[in-house]
């Protein structure tokens, strides 16, 4: 029998299993996961997973996973700082499919002077390295949860929203006609895409709050967390006026024309403008995630392809609000408490209302935007699938779509989520993304203004917990 190995049996593992299950009936499913408490046992029984409690590191991993994979299994990873290079080598010397929701280290540094050895610019390069070396292998898709991953292929649909939009302005439309990178990228060029921010807004609420010694959140504590200690990252556009301050290049190996910019804060310590349709503007933080990158160096037109320079790209970069619970926990980064010293827990059970907008906002230097994305909320997520609440399923429809991708296009090697097919994995995880909305907007970070600098965006001396402005 097929099986599907899971490397990871928290939130995110446990909400996939209803669509493998209805997606893939027959597949065994085994899970391996560091931790074995009451929840997750009872959870792997209830739902006929074999779960192995054993933490999976760079001495154990082969030891671990290879009696598992062979030809035509699935590997999903999971788990936070577990590699994606050393199993995705491994799933394709078994002749097994590989699937993750973002590129893992084995561990991460998140001191600030030795953060660029798992930044998410050094962990592309990695995977860009590996990737030329494995062509025609069994295919991995790499970095392609919600986002990373489905956001790559809401951009594309954003893009011939927006062509529509112009076109009815007097700006001719030229459609990708074989949906090329160089013709998407001319495209977002044409109708002059500056920013494009993956933006979020998650208003889901429990029905009873958080104690001040709890770290919550509606996805992973670990991967938020890591994700709020890591210096910001974002692609940079060449519309900006210069670097803002502080803000350094990382250096190209392999990743073309792409100029990724880090800069001195961390993800929590930023506050952006962003705006979403139900909530208008509102105030984000700034995460390093790796479509911010892959997206920018996908759109990115070249002006000399030897000599790694761009004529046009745009800046990108993910602006999340998380929930207030979430909000809130951020206390307990600012004092410095570690990790030990608090609890933590994933909302999901106790959810009582509430929405996750995740989308993309495409702001065109013409005057318009389009925001492209989900409102998927808890009341509707209960109707289509258990144990999910509304993030998690945006992450767990796209990673069943990438497996129905990935059976279908069996010999690509390592494939990033703006290369893949968008039509044919759009239609299938849309439907557990409904309603989504398409909405025009002349909203700009600073009235009357449509240079769309970086700086614009900005709130200095501002933090996600502080009110946000009127």
């Amino acid at each position: 029998m097929d099986q599907v190995v899971m490397v990871g049996f928290g939130n995110i593992g446990q909400a996939v299993v209803p669509l493998l299950r209805s997606h893939y009936p027959h597949r065994r499913i085994v899970a391996i996961d560091q931790h074995a408490d009451v929840v997750r046992v009872a959870r792997a029984r209830e739902m006929d997973v074999e779960l192995l409690h054993c933490r999976v590191d760079a001495g154990n991993y082969q030891a671990v996973l290879k009696p598992h994979l062979y030809a035509g299994a699935f590997l999903l990873n999971l788990a936070p700082a577990v590699s994606s290079t050393a199993l995705i080598k491994l799933a394709q010397s078994r002749g097994a499919f590989y699937l993750d929701t973002g590129i893992e280290p084995w561990a991460y540094e998140l001191e600030r002077e030795a953060s660029e050895a798992t930044s998410n610019h050094a962990l592309r390069e990695a995977m860009l390295a590996l990737q030329h070396e494995r062509k025609g292998q069994p295919t991995a898709l790499v970095a392609h949860g919600a986002n990373p991953g489905f956001v790559s292929l809401l951009v594309k649909q954003a893009l011939l929203a927006l062509a529509r939009v112009l076109d009815h302005g007097g700006l001719p439309a030229r459609t990708p006609t074989s949906r090329t990178r160089e013709q998407w990228a001319a495209l977002a060029r044409d109708l002059d895409v500056r920013v494009i921010q993956i933006s979020e807004c998650d208003t889901q609420h429990a029905e009873f709050a958080r104690d001040d010694d709890e770290f919550v959140n509606t996805w992973s504590v670990d991967g938020f967390v890591t994700e709020c200690l890591q210096p910001v990252e974002l692609g940079w556009g060449t519309h900006e006026r210069g670097l803002p301050e502080g803000g350094r290049v990382s250096p190209t190996a392999l990743g073309g024309q792409l100029a990724a910019v880090q800069l001195t804060q961390r993800g929590h310590e930023i506050a952006v403008q962003t705006w979403t349709p139900l909530r208008g503007a509102i105030t984000g933080c700034i995460l390093t995630h790796n479509e911010s990158l892959s997206i920018a160096d996908y759109l990115t037109v070249p002006a000399n392809e030897s000599a790694g320079t761009a004529c046009w790209r745009p800046t990108v970069y993910y602006a999340y609000r998380p929930c207030e619970d979430a909000i809130a926990s951020l206390a307990l980064l600012e004092h410095g408490a570690p990790a030990a010293n608090w609890r933590e827990r994933v909302l999901k059970d106790e959810l009582v209302a509430g929405e996750d907008e995740l989308g993309v906002l495409l702001m065109s230097g013409r005057g318009v935007a389009v925001w492209m994305g989900s409102a998927l909320s808890i009341a509707r997520t209960r109707t289509v699938a258990p144990c999910n609440n509304a993030t998690s399923l945006q992450v767990v429809s796209s990673l069943v779509a990438g497996m129905h991708w990935i059976e279908s296009h069996p010999r690509e090697g390592i494939v990033e989520s703006d290369a893949i097919d968008d039509e044919h994995t759009w239609n299938f995880a849309r439907p557990y993304w409904e309603p989504i909305q398409c909405v025009q907007t002349a909203w700009r970070p600073q009235a009357h203004s449509h240079t769309l600098y970086f700086d614009d965006f900005l709130l200095p001396g501002i933090t996600l917990r502080d009110p946000q402005p009127a």
